[in-house]
């Protein structure tokens, strides 16, 4: 009886702790259910109040979803994934010209009041507790702010500066809640400031999915890279008056990215590295599995996740991202990497454009005895990001084609199908039919005699369907967070895989870059580091070495950081912060691979193809360059007149 009343008594704490949660404006105070001292003065109101902000730290994990007013935590099928906006991956319910749907400006704010509390009241009650238990919770406190605002700063540039609790009513009128908005530098120093103090304050190790000293730490190198760029990349300077409401003094880069740099630092390279648990030299099968696994398995590369098991709310990503045939639910292949993203791997034969090279010398198509030939020599870390067609998963070789070409003639006297304009604006069904030869392409899983006898599947098990339906588009699946279980259920919620908010690789990457940005900016002493960092990545993910530092160039970092972390929710914010998504995104269609069987030759073709239209959509992406600071929203403008709204809107 007594642990059924204590259990009651922790959900009813619970309760009302996220009734302190419950207020999402300025304006309007918490609903107080239990008194103060019962929360704050009992360590388990302590351990609910805290475990409450995790809850709702603003991840953009697997239940992230652009198309959803919240963003956060959904639990439905997403049917739009963040790295469709990015090149990384198409899909084909995420058409062209897409960002955000929903806003995020009041969530954190009273989630800032929660952090705001827990800093002002504990120190009143430390006397119930340890000091290191005061310390732990104080630094969490100030490392969950941190991560609030950096939501905030990352999408609004400046915003109001709340390091208090507003009592409003009781000590503040309505007019004291009309918050003008900081400058933009200010907030990112507020941010550093509040990380400097949860490194201090917190432990170098912390119960599993909580903040230590190296979380505080890897998360700094984020932040202030991010801090960095916008100083040297931004463009904008929008004011309020006499503050630079968007915008950071270029004269503050050399300050941030030594800040990330020395926060890189920080993290414990005696606790944390490059996961190599299965990595065996020269070995492209255990590299590629070693990769994998960081994905999947608890690794000494994992700094900071969200664990998701049967006592927490399980998430629906294999039910989303799965292939066709391996597929036990009704949803799938929402995820279909780019051939521009497998293209920046090592290892693949490429043209004189840097392009998969599909064609010989001549113009004509090369043939292979299986799709995935030509990707033989891959880099492996390519292989535990992305199944390539007619490789194996769950012990099944992923059956990814197009069609079959069914004219007598060899295809290695052939130009391309479509032509440069065709392929951009028509599908093959458009020039060729789909039910009849020379190209055939009726749908997946549909079987097709032809005139000498050879009956084959059309599209395969997992191939592009070239309706508006279930099947692989690009001729790619994501690899990356895929349970790789054979047989494992993926119908609905039911994925167990953390969700790696912070790994050391990330902290590398970090190093390196604001290493490059210094040397950039005169400070050349940190230009070796860089190159280390890189190097160390690039033997682990089975790479060529760099010869020399003379190799390394900024954009051969972004390009490491982007095959590194792909698929990881961070090249859209690595995109804005160098302020270069509207030129890649310039009236831009992203390609894919389409892979025929060709009876004359008995063997296969590759075919690149501009993603085609589905449903009528177009998919061709342009980038609004407004959107680097996103839209306030209105109501919140209506409410508080002196929040300045972003330029453009």
């Amino acid at each position: 009886m007594k642990k059924i009343m204590r259990h009651f008594k922790n959900i009813i704490l619970l309760l009302c702790v996220g009734a302190l949660f419950s207020c999402s404006k300025l304006d309007i105070p918490p609903v107080n259910i239990v008194g103060e001292n019962e929360i704050f003065g009992s360590k388990e109101g302590m351990t609910a109040y805290v475990a409450r902000m995790y809850s709702t730290l603003p991840m953009e994990d697997f239940k992230y979803y652009i198309a959803a007013g919240g963003l956060f935590n959904y639990s439905g099928t997403m049917y739009k994934q963040q790295s469709c906006l990015t090149g990384e991956a198409i899909g084909r319910d995420t058409q062209g010209a897409e960002g955000e749907n929903g806003s995020y400006w009041d969530g954190p704010y009273s989630c800032i009041r929660v952090a705001c509390k827990l800093l002002e009241t504990l120190p009143k009650y430390k006397d119930k507790y340890t000091e290191a238990e005061v310390s732990t919770w104080m630094g969490e406190a100030y490392f969950y702010r941190a991560f609030l605002y950096y939501s905030l700063v990352k999408r609004y540039g400046g915003v109001p500066k709340v390091d208090k609790v507003i009592d409003y009513p009781a000590k503040v009128d309505f007019e004291g809640t009309k918050i003008r908005r900081a400058s933009e530098e200010a907030i990112w120093d507020f941010i550093a400031a509040d990380l400097d103090s949860a490194y201090t304050l917190l432990p170098d190790a912390n119960q599993k999915g909580r903040a230590n000293k190296s979380v505080a730490a890897a998360f700094k190198s984020r932040v202030m890279l991010h801090a960095g760029s916008i100083a040297k990349y931004n463009t904008v300077d929008e004011k309020d008056g006499d503050v630079r409401i968007c915008g950071v003094p270029s004269a503050r880069a050399k300050d941030y990215f030594q800040a990330a740099y020395d926060a890189s630092l920080k993290v414990d390279s005696g606790k944390y590295g490059l996961y190599k648990g299965m990595w065996v030299k020269d070995d492209r099968n255990a590299i590629a599995t070693n990769f994998g696994a960081i994905f999947v398995t608890e690794t000494n590369e994992t700094i900071f996740a969200r664990y998701y098991d049967d006592q927490n709310a399980k998430h629906a990503f294999d039910d989303s991202a799965q292939p066709h045939q391996t597929s036990t639910g009704n949803n799938n292949s929402e995820l279909n990497p780019t051939l521009d993203f497998v293209e920046m791997f090592d290892g693949i034969e490429k043209d004189a454009k840097g392009h998969l090279k599909c064609f010989d010398d001549n113009g004509h198509y090369r043939v292979f005895s299986t799709p995935y030939e030509i990707f033989k020599d891959c880099e492996p870390r390519l292989e535990g990001t992305v199944i390539l067609p007619h490789s194996t998963f769950k012990n099944q070789t992923i059956d990814l084609h197009y069609g079959v070409w069914a004219d007598p003639t060899s295809v290695t006297t052939m130009g391309p199908l479509l032509t440069e304009e065709e392929n951009f604006s028509m599908n093959y069904t458009s020039k060729y039919g789909n039910e009849q030869p020379p190209l055939v392409t009726t749908g997946r899983d549909i079987t097709y005699t032809f005139p000498d006898g050879t009956v084959m599947s059309i599209c395969g098990k997992s191939g592009v369907y070239n309706a508006w339906n279930f099947g692989g588009i690009s001729g790619f699946y994501q690899r990356k967070y895929l349970n790789p279980t054979a047989g494992s259920n993926n119908t609905g919620s039911v994925s167990k895989q953390p969700w790696i908010e912070l790994r050391y690789a990330e902290v590398l990457l970090n190093r390196a870059e604001a290493a490059y940005e210094l040397a950039s900016l005169g400070v050349n002493t940190y230009k070796s580091e860089a190159f280390k960092c890189i190097q160390d990545i690039r033997e682990r993910a089975g790479a060529t070495l760099l010869t020399g530092e003379n190799e390394l160039t900024l954009e051969l970092i972004r390009k490491e950081r982007r095959k590194e972390l792909a698929f990881e929710h961070k090249a859209y914010w690595d995109l804005i912060r160098w302020r270069i998504l509207h030129i890649e995104q310039n009236n831009t269609k992203y390609r894919t691979l389409s892979q025929f069987y060709s009876l004359a030759d008995k063997k296969w073709f590759l075919d690149p193809k501009y993603q085609e239209t589905r449903g009528g959509f177009s998919y061709i992406y342009t980038f609004n360059q407004r959107n680097y600071y996103q839209q306030i929203p209105t109501a919140e403008i209506t409410r508080n007149p002196n929040c300045k709204q972003n330029p453009g809107y």
